[in-house]
């Protein structure tokens, strides 16, 4: 039985982070948790600068970088792919757990090959899956989109207070 593919889009800063953020503090310690978030890195002034990968544990790495020198751009941003890499794909990849959580499944991200295929590989496994997807229209993002396996919803500022709990009640499972 393969797991639950469920996939938040939405359009930047409706709250899909921090949908998923709030799921996964609900369903610590209930169920067996992997994965990643990325949160913004901001300057004194309030000014953003970068973003930064966790890990449902806690670890953490550079994502990108304002001014950071890469081969992969994302506007004023360069990407630490070996950074991202060695801190994501190990999560993505283990099937000892229950959810896997993704965010998000972006232009940032995408632009690692390895991720794209690992990301592939999780929808596949029978453990379930937790992900947010950006809004672009790169051909794996369209991929992603129209699997047949996955159940995509849409966040809004109208939906997302109810959605925390509904999302909780579908990846919880009861003891036995």
């Amino acid at each position: 039985m393969a797991g639950l593919n469920l996939l938040i889009t939405g359009r930047p800063g409706v709250g899909k982070t921090t949908l998923v953020m709030k799921v996964v503090e609900r369903l610590r310690g209930s169920l067996r948790l992997a994965g990643f978030t990325t949160a913004e890195v901001r300057d004194p002034a309030g000014e953003r600068t970068g973003f930064q990968i966790l890990t449902v544990e806690g670890k953490q790495a550079e994502l990108a970088r304002a001014g950071f020198r890469s081969s992969v751009q994302v506007g004023r941003y360069g990407v630490n792919l070996e950074a991202f890499e060695r801190l994501a794909l190990p999560e993505l990849a283990r099937r000892d757990v229950d959810l896997i959580v993704i965010d998000e499944i972006g232009k940032m991200e995408c632009a690692s090959q390895r991720f794209c295929r690992t990301v592939e590989e999780a929808l596949d496994a029978q453990v379930s899956v937790l992900a947010t997807l950006g809004i672009a229209r790169l051909p794996f993002l369209q991929s992603v989109r129209i699997r047949p396996d996955v159940e995509l919803l849409t966040l809004t500022e109208r939906n997302r207070n109810v959605l925390v709990a509904e999302l909780h009640c579908r990846f919880h499972r009861s003891p036995h």
